[in-house]
């Protein structure tokens, strides 16, 4: 070999070398960085997923805000006369009744005075609410008075129909016109539950 081969040659391993030397620091610290840039990418998929659980967690709660709403609308704290005038007004006109009278009585707060026996569930239920018993007067046809009575039942307002009368209190000569028509007059009695 000649001169200048071996000078090539030691040239092209000092190279190698230096190249070594200077690259395997080089190389170590791209994994180092590549390892974390895994770790950090997991910790964003993390919290991403966080992220995620709590969106879900607040359309949750804005569900259950809304139902909490309802019931609170269904068993309100404190008696409002007026809205309850207008609830019973609204439920009668839009079934085709009209409201004669209206006549509240005073909320009794008397809890669960009845004992459990023979009584059924809904009994059980709602006589642990205080309610303000109602009693009102509707004049209208039979079928009316039920499409009433359902619309009162799935009423938002918790309350239970306790009496219902119906008949004709007219003089004689009204009395036939408004039966030939189908009018009777029905007196019902609510009770409205509160908190």
């Amino acid at each position: 070999m000649n001169k200048k081969n071996i000078i090539s040659l030691i040239s092209l391993v000092g190279g190698l070398a230096l190249i070594f030397f200077l690259i395997n620091p080089l190389w170590s610290s791209i994994k180092v960085l590549k390892t974390e840039l895994i770790e950090q990418e997991n910790k964003i998929s993390e919290v991403e997923e966080l992220l995620d659980r709590v969106q879900q967690i607040e359309q949750d709660y804005q569900k259950l805000e809304k139902d909490a709403l309802k019931i609170f609308s269904a068993l309100p704290k404190e008696e409002n006369l007026p809205r309850l005038l207008v609830q019973f007004d609204d439920l009668a006109s839009n079934n085709g009744l009209l409201l004669e009278s209206i006549k509240f009585g005073q909320i009794s707060s008397e809890k669960g005075k009845t004992s459990s026996q023979g009584i059924d569930k809904s009994e059980k239920i709602s006589s642990n609410f205080p309610s303000l018993p109602v009693d009102v007067t509707l004049t209208g046809s039979y079928n009316a008075f039920k499409e009433y009575l359902a619309a009162l039942e799935n009423n938002i307002r918790s309350m239970d129909a306790r009496s219902i009368k119906f008949g004709i209190t007219e003089t004689d000569e009204e009395a036939s016109i408004l039966t030939s028509l189908g009018i009777f007059e029905f007196d019902l009695g609510v009770n409205v539950y509160y908190q």
